[in-house]
């Protein structure tokens, strides 16, 4: 008779393959405008998701999908970011000054490489 998988591994190392997750799965309000704040002060969603206190980033997308309270927020809170981009990127380039379109594009080009990853 073959064993199962739960008798072939040590009780500690199946405790921890089944040990429950502390992440939320069940969205509120609350949880919605921590995720909100926390990008308008410039964390991506990816680091916001790498948080064990906060949801994963496949269930932060399926409540921007059955939340449409939730997905207005979001869009609000990713459009107030466009425009504070916006504003600072032409504070600087009226600036004319290249040390900080050199910092811009360095800092653009980290953003770029977090998202990916």
């Amino acid at each position: 008779m073959h064993k199962t998988v739960r008798e072939q591994v040590p009780k500690e190392a199946a405790y921890r393959l089944n040990k429950p997750s502390l992440r939320p799965v069940d969205y509120t309000q609350e949880i919605g405008s921590t995720i909100c704040d926390r990008l308008f002060d410039g964390e991506t969603l990816s680091e916001i998701c790498r948080d064990p206190a906060m949801p994963n980033k496949p269930t932060v997308m399926r409540w921007l999908e059955q939340y449409p309270s939730f997905l207005a927020e979001y869009r609000f809170t990713c459009q107030l970011q466009v425009e504070d981009l916006a504003l600072e990127a032409l504070r600087i380039v009226d600036s004319g000054d290249t040390a900080s379109l050199k910092r811009v594009r360095a800092a653009l080009a980290r953003l770029k490489r977090k998202e990916v990853s």
